[in-house]
């Protein structure tokens, strides 16, 4: 569990470019300790009042399990990533997008649309889907909470660490459902995973 903590470590890093204090305050980083439902709330209403979805609470061994999906190392660093957006077409990977494909922005942030994948729907995939072999059914036996009553399921993992970063990840995926007409089709899953990110944090001091 430790190699793993230490790519949380990384990809947060990743995020939070810079030598100095005021870096992380800009991305929106933010302290926390485990699950915390008061900021959770206020974190979601503060997100547009059109956007349907279900939020999730994933505790350590549900990530776990998420990354064991993968059949080699680097499917399973990519799965083990705090922030993902996982869309499927029935019980097909069709989009992966993941923190450190994207590359940071002027305003301290990362550019989740960098080349325009978002421009379409479902999105071009950001992370290359070939060997993948994740399902929305694995993703199920994972999160009971998951239902298959869609064509197309939606999965946005984020945390109030990087939250911030977590905004502009799930509003991304708002404007491209929203663009295409999706908001009221898709079936749509806001993952937190602030347990695992405190966890894994903790591990590496």
């Amino acid at each position: 569990m430790r190699k793993y903590a230490s790519i949380i470590v990384i990809a947060v890093l990743l995020v939070l470019t810079g030598c100095n204090t005021l870096a992380p305050m800009l991305f929106g980083f933010r302290e926390i300790h485990g699950y915390d439902a008061e900021q959770c709330e206020k974190f979601y209403k503060k997100l547009p009042k059109d956007f349907s979805f279900t939020p999730i609470v994933c505790n350590d061994e549900q990530f776990f399990q998420v990354s064991k999906l993968g059949v080699d190392s680097m499917q399973m660093k990519n799965l083990y990533q705090p922030l993902k957006i996982m869309y499927f077409q029935g019980d097909s990977l069709v989009s992966f997008h993941i923190n450190c494909y994207c590359p940071p922005t002027a305003l301290f942030n990362l550019n989740w649309n960098f080349n325009n994948q978002f421009d379409a729907f479902p999105p071009e995939t950001t992370v290359p889907l070939e060997c993948y072999t994740v399902t929305r059914s694995q993703l199920m036996n994972i999160f009971p909470e998951i239902k298959e009553d869609s064509d197309y399921t939606v999965l946005v993992f984020w945390t109030n660490m990087l939250h911030k970063v977590s905004k502009s990840e799930i509003k991304t995926v708002y404007k491209n459902l929203k663009k295409f007409g999706q908001l009221d089709e898709v079936d749509v899953y806001l993952i937190n995973d602030d347990i695992t990110m405190t966890k894994s944090l903790n591990e590496t001091e």
